[in-house]
């Protein structure tokens, strides 16, 4: 949407700011059609201000905003917008005052000035809006160019390792809950215990895992090995919230993101606060593909470049930070009850690899309600038919207690280019193990030692091998505790 606005304040600096405090109540405009606007990615040109006397200051902008909208057929060449004319303090103030009793979602008694621009509706019934308050303008509607039909995620990157790792983030629905009908903690037992159906009879860590786990057991992690070879690890963490979650699940976070294929996050967005403190955490390897899905309300609107310029930071081929990313998000409002068969929806269509689905085919199997949108996946190249590689080398299930050294190394390997990765095995968190590779010869102190992931056994390294020989590799624990990990190798 493209449209001139108008925004009056108090504050004669910061403009972008209060155009984007003023563009917050598009969320609550949007939600009513269904939709919601991706504020991160608004552009504002054409900015000017003017005192106008009383100590307030006159702005006027042109912005072009993406929307994502609820449906694909029917839509608008243009669209009425109506937004609070003065964006200060006492400002908004004086608009929720006058306007929240009738102007809201219905759900009143939820009002706050910090949150009335989520419960907006300028279009309800009974809402009538004095001219002299808003500000309304007329956005030009086209479609984004950025839009794709058909395309899946990428597979042969999921499946590169022979492995599938999920790791699902529940927030409880009530800080501080410890009810197993707290709809979070609801959530988080249903996926548990849906994961572990679907995976069938899988080893667990806990091992003695109850049904429902709760509060009791808020770190499960589920593992199984089919008989074709691949395998499969699903942990699930449960936390208050993440915008308060503390050290400890900081540390465990970073040392499941380096492996992981998929990560989930399923409770609150925060109204944005959750979906940004999580984008801010975990440790990436440079050339991994993941998909995320921030499965909580209108998390389109809050999704920002966070994440893409880490991932631009990794990989100097992918600029953009899209490259080895799909992200999933909500247009609309996620419901708890819909948490675990949303989730699910992307697992089960990852484990299978043998009949891909495409993303229109996946979000068939999430809350239409939700109105979920990928970006990220406009540059997968994956399609049905394509190889899927398999490792050259597997370890699982190695352990390594403190200052012991373990040597192994791969089959004669043809020359080229190999991708040499250990991960923590998820289901044992807390320790750090090392490794060092190199071709032809065991590595030593002045070996290539791969990229240290700190305080956790994730390493990553590219070995090159000149002629027909194998890679050799250490593996040194370093903490106290046992260090239990997995090791991967396999052609670039």
């Amino acid at each position: 949407m493209s449209f001139d606005g108008e925004v009056t304040t108090s504050q004669a600096t910061n403009l972008t700011g209060t155009i984007r405090a003023q563009l917050l109540f598009t969320v609550g405009h949007f939600n009513a059609e269904p939709g919601v606007a991706r504020l991160g990615k608004v552009a504002l040109t054409n900015v000017t201000s003017t005192a106008i006397g009383g100590g307030l200051t006159r702005v006027r902008y042109h912005a072009v905003l993406p929307v994502a909208w609820g449906h694909k057929t029917g839509l608008p060449t243009s669209y009425t917008l109506t937004l609070p004319h003065r964006i200060d303090g006492a400002g908004q103030t004086a608009f929720m005052q006058k306007y929240s009793a009738s102007c809201n979602d219905g759900e009143g008694a939820s009002i706050m000035l910090t949150n009335y621009w989520y419960h907006y509706r300028p279009h309800a019934s009974g809402c009538a809006l004095d001219a002299a308050d808003v500000t309304t303008t007329t956005a030009a509607v086209t479609v984004n160019r950025g839009n794709t039909t058909g395309r899946y995620p990428e597979y042969h990157k999921v499946w590169e390792d022979g492995a599938l790792k999920v790791v699902a983030v529940f927030g409880k629905y009530a800080k501080l809950a410890t009810d197993p009908y707290d709809p979070g903690i609801s959530a988080y037992n249903e996926f548990v215990d849906t994961a572990r159906a679907t995976l069938g009879d899988p080893t667990t860590v806990p091992a003695n895992l109850p049904p429902s786990p709760g509060v009791a057991a808020p770190d499960v992690t589920l593992e199984k090995t089919f008989p074709d070879g691949r395998s499969v690890a699903i942990t699930a963490i449960l936390v208050d919230e993440v915008q308060s979650a503390p050290a400890t699940f900081d540390k465990r976070y970073a040392e499941l993101t380096p492996g992981a294929d998929v990560i989930l996050y399923d409770g609150h967005a925060g109204l944005g606060a959750n979906v940004r403190a999580l984008a801010t955490k975990g440790q990436f390897f440079p050339g991994q593909y993941q998909l995320f899905f921030m499965n909580g309300c209108d998390t389109f609107a809050y999704q920002d470049d966070t994440l893409t310029r880490t991932r631009a930071a990794l990989n100097p081929d992918d600029p953009t930070g899209t490259k080895y990313m799909d992200f999933v998000t909500n247009g609309m409002p996620a419901y708890f009850s819909s948490l675990t068969p949303d989730s699910m929806a992307i697992v089960n269509a990852l484990l299978a690899k043998d009949t891909p689905h495409t993303y229109e085919q996946i979000f068939a199997n999430v809350d239409s309600a939700q109105v979920v949108t990928v970006v990220g996946e406009e540059d997968n190249v994956f399609a049905p038919g394509r190889a899927m590689p398999a490792p050259v080398f597997t370890l699982p299930g190695g352990v390594v207690t403190h200052a012991a050294v373990q040597s192994f190394q791969t089959p004669v390997l043809e020359p080229g280019t190999y991708e040499v990765t250990m991960t923590a095995d998820p289901g044992y968190p807390g320790a750090d193990a090392d490794m060092r590779a190199r071709a032809g010869v065991a590595p030593d102190s002045a070996a290539y030692k791969c990229q240290s992931y700190k305080y956790n056994s994730n390493e990553r390294c590219f070995i090159t091998v000149p002629t027909r020989e194998a890679i050799f590799m250490t593996v040194s624990g370093y903490s106290a505790a046992a260090a239990r990990y997995e090791v991967r190798v396999f052609g670039k």
